[in-house]
């Protein structure tokens, strides 16, 4: 009997001993795209301004560079895939190693493509969102342009893709840019309470009261309808994956506007 009992605690204690060490083995849950999407505003770095992902895969990253003239800035937007709890993979970009993240904060490295060498620590804030709504909640994702005024865009030089973030940003993205200033980063909230009105921005310091906006008398998971002035979009969620594009703008000057998706 004593032998029994002598053998049924071993047997308790390696078990223990398993299961610890099962619980410090195993990896942590998966990033989700919920956990970093987001506007993150860098703290700690003069080259790069900001990072941004959406739910629906894609990311925005924004990199200053310095010349002689003046202050430009090189965006890049493209699609990003999440391999585990601590990798993220940015098409054309590099990969980032995620350290510590919480809802107001991110630490990651980066290794750049061009580079696999390097090291990049990057430290960076949370930006503040517009808040939650049915209607904020349906616009912020990526959404790609399927006609105007009634005909279909592909091929035409309003094939575009635009991003909506709850940070209050949008990127245009044109398929078939003829200008190297179509599209690019700009600014919007809502004008009314309604939000069937959408004011936007093309300058660095909005100054809403001038600002123009477009009507949105359509919004659902599926469809997307701006209009302004004579001009009519449809557009639906991103249905394939996008290259990654890479667009110099302006600090200081972004051009005069022309319309919601050209400057």
């Amino acid at each position: 009997m004593r032998n029994l009992k002598q053998i049924l605690f071993a047997i308790l204690v390696l078990t223990f001993i398993t299961a610890c060490d099962k619980d410090e083995n195993d990896p942590k849950e998966t990033l989700e795209k919920e956990t970093i999407s987001a506007k993150w505003t860098v703290n700690n770095s003069s080259d790069y301004e900001s990072f941004e992902f959406n739910e629906s895969g894609n990311y925005i990253v924004v990199k200053n560079t310095t010349t002689k003239s003046t202050n430009d800035q090189i965006i890049l937007f493209g699609t990003y895939e999440i391999i585990d709890n601590t990798t993220i993979v940015l098409s054309d970009f590099g990969t980032l190693t995620i350290s510590e993240v919480n809802e107001k904060s991110i630490d990651f490295t980066i290794q750049l493509s061009s580079n696999p060498d390097s090291e990049i620590i990057i430290t960076a804030s949370k930006q503040d969102e517009i808040q939650t709504s049915t209607n904020t909640d349906l616009l912020c994702r990526t959404w790609e342009m399927v006609t105007e005024n009634g005909e279909p865009v592909a091929g035409t030089d309003m094939e575009l893709t635009v991003l909506f973030s709850k940070a209050g940003t949008y990127f245009v993205s044109f398929a078939n840019p003829e200008d190297e200033s179509d599209g690019g980063l700009a600014q919007w909230k809502w004008n009314d309470e309604e939000e069937t009105q959408l004011l936007y921005s093309w300058e660095e310091v909005p100054n809403w009261e001038e600002e123009d906006y477009v009507e949105i008398p359509e919004l659902t998971a599926s469809t997307l309808k701006m209009v302004e002035d004579e001009d009519t979009w449809v557009l639906q969620p991103v249905s394939n994956t996008k290259s990654a594009v890479i667009k110099s703008s302006k600090k200081s000057s972004l051009g005069l506007k022309s319309g919601f998706f050209k400057k």
